[in-house]
């Protein structure tokens, strides 16, 4: 069952004073909320802010009515529509195409079961930026619209590429959800399959040479520690930078998550895929000899390979403070705007570029997944041997270079 309610949303007050009218849709325990082109001020709500202008209640109800003829035609008894679809129809204008893809993005987001969903809000308010206009439909968004768009964004190599892709992403996946062809049913009646958004090269940018990255193993411990025993910051974002990179690009999330470590090899599910794949994203990385003063000095307890978890809030807290401290490694180290995750990137480029590393070693080694490969690797039983032989291949080629024969001392 459907039902209808005029309403404002109290933390929702305007610079003037005012609130926007909304009508919440209701179904079983999921609410959704349409915006209506009026607006009441502190005079025309009651103390608990319910609307009492009978002028605005009168045209909300002729609004319910044409709803609720619109719901009755769409024989919910018989088609199962989900929540969203069913508010796109109602918010639909004559004539088809009016589906509200901000609308449906908001929807989309707060579904979403996946990290970096703020990067999907962010794309949404630069396209309203860029569109100057909040309320954007499906029918706006063409091919020609987002080559536009990501001409918009030439000054911003990450954004334009991870803006497109979100918006051409959620554009897609509402294609999928509105429209059911075998019903009849095409809300959205155009495609972007014409549009092709940018990939960006991001290890060019945050890849280090091993010049540089030579100076941050070298790069002499400040050597003060926190009131707790801990490094400072400057020398715990160094340690952790230089765990990752001799570590085969250990996330800083899996640094901070990592519970099983058998003295040999420290094995966990890497974070940021682990939810996507069959596999769990496992990876079991050896410990080579030369990090293994590293590794326990941030040896943690209760269940957890380092201390990081009982340090830090969370991953989030963990990265932020990795950060603030190679900005001073940097500085130290001549190497301009050092981040952790350069530490990944970079030993991919010199594992493939100088190392002689094969690509699909070095693609095993980061722990993703080779799309030709999917089907063969269900027969396959995992084996962490290879990427560990490749990467004692690097370490060997990197300390030599460096002249060291251990890092963090």
């Amino acid at each position: 069952m459907i039902t209808f309610k005029a309403t404002i949303k109290k933390e929702k007050k305007r610079s003037d004073g005012t609130w926007l009218v909304l009508i919440r849709v209701t179904m079983g325990r999921k609410s959704a909320y349409i915006p209506t082109s009026m607006f009441v001020s502190r005079k025309e709500v009651t103390a608990s802010f319910k609307i009492k202008d009978r002028g605005v209640l009168d045209r909300c109800d002729d609004l319910i009515r044409e709803y609720r003829k619109r719901v009755a035609g769409m024989d919910l008894e018989l088609n199962e529509v989900p929540l969203p679809a069913i508010v796109a129809r109602l918010r639909e204008k004559a004539g088809g195409g009016g589906d509200s893809f901000t609308a449906y993005a908001a929807d989309w987001m707060a579904r979403a079961k996946i990290k970096g969903v703020r990067n999907y809000a962010s794309a949404v308010n630069a396209l309203r930026s860029f569109m100057k206009k909040d309320d954007i439909l499906f029918a706006d968004i063409t091919p020609a619209l987002m080559r536009a768009f990501e001409e918009s964004l030439a000054d911003r190599p990450r954004a334009r590429s991870l803006y497109t892709n979100g918006i051409v992403r959620m554009f897609n996946d509402a294609r999928d959800e509105l429209n059911d062809e075998d019903c009849g049913v095409v809300r959205i009646r155009h495609s972007l399959r014409k549009y092709c958004p940018p990939r960006q090269n991001v290890a060019e940018k945050r890849a280090l040479s091993l010049d540089e990255l030579t100076r941050i193993i070298r790069l002499p411990r400040a050597g003060a520690v926190t009131r707790g025993g801990m490094p400072c910051r400057r020398d715990m974002a160094r340690d952790c930078f230089l765990l990752s990179f001799f570590l085969m690009g250990m996330n800083s999330a899996d640094l901070y998550a990592a519970e099983t470590f058998d003295g040999e090899c420290i094995k966990y599910q890497r974070a940021k895929t682990r939810d996507r794949r069959a596999d769990r994203a496992a990876m079991s990385v050896r410990v080579h000899p030369c990090v293994r003063t590293l590794v326990e000095r941030y040896r943690g307890a209760g269940g957890h390979v380092f201390c990081f978890a009982s340090r830090y809030a969370s991953a989030a807290d963990f990265n932020r403070a990795l950060n603030i401290g190679l900005k001073e490694v940097g500085q130290a180290a001549g190497v301009a705007g050092l981040q952790f995750y350069a530490a990944r990137h970079t030993m991919a480029t010199i594992a493939v570029n100088e190392a002689g590393v094969s690509k699909y070693a070095v693609n095993d080694m980061l722990n993703h997944v080779e799309p030709s490969m999917r089907v063969t690797d269900l027969y396959i039983k995992k084996d962490f041997t290879a990427v560990n032989e490749a990467n004692f291949r690097l370490i060997a080629y990197v300390l030599d270079k460096a002249g060291v024969e251990t890092v963090g001392l």
